[in-house]
């Protein structure tokens, strides 16, 4: 091999190194978008997995003892897909778990107010019932006073 050859050897392994180095560093470049791209998609799922969970909660709701807290779930919501756009994705984390504790918050509030309705639904039977034995008790005392009267001897 010549002299030539042999730099011309090194300049083609230093060619090929300097290739394969700016291919590395160009994949490590790219690496962060693709995985900034699958994490805004991930958030994205959620937020509208999220937003179809509060419809849900929202026809769960027949006594609308949660509008307020209904409304403010969505508003975060509204928020959180706004951020999402801004690609503050740790702020968007935040306001999702915000989220997920306010649904959970709605969902008892919900079950607390199904509760109430049903004691009270059951507190106005016992009560009727309760005014039924009280007129029966009564008119069973006035049916007795009655047979007292005509089993007593009449002088």
């Amino acid at each position: 091999m010549t002299r030539a050859q042999v730099t011309m050897g090194r300049v083609g392994r230093i060619g090929k190194l300097s290739l394969v180095l700016a291919f590395v560093l160009g994949s490590l470049a790219l690496a962060p978008r693709t995985a900034a791209a699958g994490e805004e998609d991930d958030l994205q799922r959620q937020i509208e997995t999220q937003r179809a969970g509060v419809n849900d909660l929202d026809r769960l709701d027949d006594l609308r003892a949660t509008t307020d807290e209904i409304t403010m779930l969505r508003t975060w919501l509204d928020e959180a897909w706004s951020l999402r756009s801004k690609h503050e994705y740790d702020q968007v984390r935040e306001v999702l778990d915000r989220c997920i504790a306010q649904a959970e918050l709605v969902r008892q509030k919900i079950s607390a107010a199904k509760l109430r309705a049903q004691v009270q639904k059951r507190e106005a039977t016992v009560n009727d019932l309760r005014a039924k034995i009280t007129g029966k008790k009564k008119a069973l005392q006035d049916t007795q006073i009655k047979k007292k009267a005509l089993e007593e001897p009449t002088t």
